[in-house]
């Protein structure tokens, strides 16, 4: 990685740093939130999840969708680079801001689970579940928007996402080798479980390996 390339991922950081921050706190409050009663519990769950994925979205029509609106990657691209070096580069910015969120929010909700006497010990592996798909929806909205140029397929792309989350909340967490041992003192590792964990990584990787072998190989970026 040469110095170019750090300074336009850190370009990245920088430019996001704001809704970054901002998304982690509110995430953070809403699970302390969250450790105050049954109630409490339900709302800052929902706040926690709705901060995750609002964050995804963001970052994608920000970083990449209103940036080829705006024509403001014309700055980017009369730098010495290939259309391939600002795919990749703009594809590990936004991992790395979303990454950031997402890993302390997702250790976050790990840690309510396993010091909370309030919450099932048993509801570990279901969370770790929901935090891996909550990263693999955002790889899914971070592909499509290095792929998708046009502002109305795009726009359906975040809203079959945002319904992906809640029908896979209401499926997977439905499915018997996982909700019957939700509410247990003791997580379950069974099959289902890592089952699900492998599809899910599998559906990240691609996400992040598609644009490298499509979007970078285009010459024209706008």
């Amino acid at each position: 990685m040469n110095v170019l390339t750090r300074k336009l991922i850190a370009k990245e950081l920088h430019q996001h740093r704001w809704i970054v921050s901002t998304v982690t706190l509110s995430g953070l409050g809403a699970l302390a939130m969250a450790t105050q009663g049954k109630m409490q519990f339900n709302i800052g769950l929902l706040v926690w999840l709705s901060t995750v994925i609002a964050l995804g979205v963001i970052l994608v029509l920000t970083g990449i969708t209103n940036e080829r609106k705006e024509r403001s990657l014309l700055y980017v691209l009369s730098l010495p680079l290939s259309g391939g070096d600002y795919v990749r580069i703009k594809l590990a910015g936004l991992v790395v801001c979303f990454g950031l969120a997402w890993m302390a929010l997702s250790a976050a909700a790990v840690a309510l689970v396993v010091l909370d006497d309030g919450v099932p010990d048993g509801m570990l592996p279901y969370g770790i579940l929901l935090c891996v798909y909550l990263l693999a929806n955002f790889t899914v909205v971070l592909c499509a928007g290095l792929h998708i140029r046009a502002e109305g397929p795009m726009t359906a792309v975040v809203v079959a996402t945002n319904m992906g989350v809640t029908v896979y909340m209401f499926t997977v967490g439905a499915t018997p080798a996982l909700h019957d041992h939700m509410f247990g003192s003791t997580p379950i590792w069974n099959s289902a479980f890592w089952v699900t964990l492998a599809i899910e990584l599998a559906v990240t990787a691609a996400a992040l390996i598609l644009p490298l072998l499509v979007a970078a190989r285009r010459r024209d970026h706008l």
